[in-house]
């Protein structure tokens, strides 16, 4: 599909009933996935969301101009038109055809890539876990949802009773978030993976929060290698290819994204801002933005990023 520079276009309805609006942004997996004549179905429709899946079996997704950017995210400057699960879909050049009355023009669509940081821009790798409990201090915890309620135990160590969170999910969850931040600050592979096999698929919806906490850690540790070269992990990552079979394909594709280094826009900006030296200041407006994601998965993806960057925090898992 034809990225161009964005401009602005309201949706119309022609004669015949058919919707016609312009994607304006586009992330770099949409524009390689949507070329002319690949197919597809709508996989899932959520109020401000509808899920894709191609032929190939890639996700892509269609959201809202408040949406924030991924790399498999289209954007479209008006609120979502009503699509259906199981429709079908098609590509032609430039245009998104959704089922039998939706047509989407890229022609004028800008590309998103995630901020791009350099390793001469990053700070010492000592000066990580100070940042990480500055940032997580200046959090409000009583405001936190889901895994977010484990980010005081993990970044500080300051315990909050299981019982008292009153969650069935974050009980189970606990012995197995604390356990996996351990192993990686360790370099434990065996204990670490058992961590996250108990993690994989638990909670609800389309990207559970066990999910959602592992692409974060996960995202943490591909950081970590991409700003620090010369840096090895004793245990760098997870084998995602496993968790395939136990989770919702979107949720999936998630996961080893995050693996690979690709995340949503605010996530991206605060690992940056961390590895950079960026004041708390600078970064504060990505964590609310990134914590307005679902019901919790910014905050599950917030705790498993600061979990990952701890690695740093005594250096039995690192090695350079």
């Amino acid at each position: 599909m034809k990225v161009a520079m964005p401009q602005q276009h309201p949706m119309t309805r022609l004669a015949t009933g058919e919707l016609r609006a312009n994607i304006t942004r586009m992330g770099a997996a949409a524009c390689q996935y949507l070329v002319p004549g690949e197919r597809g179905t709508v996989l899932a429709v959520l109020s401000d969301v509808a899920y894709l899946r191609t032929a190939s079996l890639e996700i892509l997704w269609l959201a809202s101009d408040g949406a924030s950017m991924h790399r498999r995210c289209l954007k479209v400057g008006i609120p979502l038109p009503r699509l259906k699960a199981g429709a079908p879909f098609s590509v032609e050049p430039c245009l998104l055809k959704i089922g039998p009355g939706v047509v989407l023009d890229s022609a004028t669509a800008s590309l998103w890539q995630p901020p791009q940081i350099s390793p001469s821009e990053v700070v010492r790798l000592a000066e990580i876990p100070g940042r990480i409990r500055d940032l997580a201090s200046s959090l409000d915890s009583a405001q936190a949802l889901g895994f977010g309620r484990f980010i005081p135990e993990i970044v500080h160590g300051e315990s909050e009773s299981v019982t008292a969170m009153g969650d069935p999910v974050l009980i189970r969850a606990k012995p197995a978030v604390l356990g996996i931040a351990d192993a990686f600050r360790k370099g434990d592979r065996q204990r670490a993976a058992r961590c996250g096999d108990a993690l994989v698929g638990l909670g609800a919806g389309l990207t559970p929060s066990g999910d959602d906490f592992l692409g974060g850690l996960l995202f943490a540790a591909n950081a970590l290698l991409t700003a620090y070269p010369s840096l090895r992990l004793l245990y760098a990552a997870l084998s995602v290819e496993a968790y395939r079979a136990r989770t919702h394909p979107i949720s999936f594709a998630l996961i080893d994204d995050h693996a690979k280094g690709h995340a949503i826009a605010p996530l991206h900006v605060i690992v940056n801002g961390i590895l950079t030296g960026a004041s708390i200041e600078c970064i504060h407006p990505a964590v609310l933005q990134l914590v307005q994601v679902g019901h919790s998965t910014g905050w599950d993806m917030l705790a498993g990023l600061f979990a990952g960057l701890l690695i740093t925090q005594n250096g039995s898992g690192l090695c350079s």
